[in-house]
């Protein structure tokens, strides 16, 4: 199945690219995706975005899948075109 990891703002600058389309076995979940894709993209963000000894984002960083949940749990499967949308949090005052 493929599967479009999507970047927005500082984390589009960071990757150099707006999206990462990933093939993935059928049933994969998204503890999958983040093991394709963590290898292209640990060196090119900061550990305050991506935790290297966890290879997943950090809190600080907001993952939906289809626009519509926070996407956190490892176990969610993911399904044949689904855009996983990366993006930071901004704080208001």
């Amino acid at each position: 199945m493929r599967v479009t990891m999507s970047f927005v703002g500082l984390l589009r600058e960071r990757i150099g690219e707006r999206s990462l389309v990933v093939e993935l076995p059928d049933e994969a979940t998204y503890r999958d995706l983040l093991n394709v894709v963590g290898p292209r993209m640990e060196e090119k963000l900061p550990d305050w975005v991506w935790d290297v000894s966890r290879r997943s984002f950090s809190r600080r960083v907001t993952v939906s899948r289809n626009l519509e949940t926070d996407l956190r749990e490892e176990t969610t499967c993911l399904a044949n075109g689904d855009e996983v949308l990366v993006f930071l949090l901004k704080a208001g005052g």
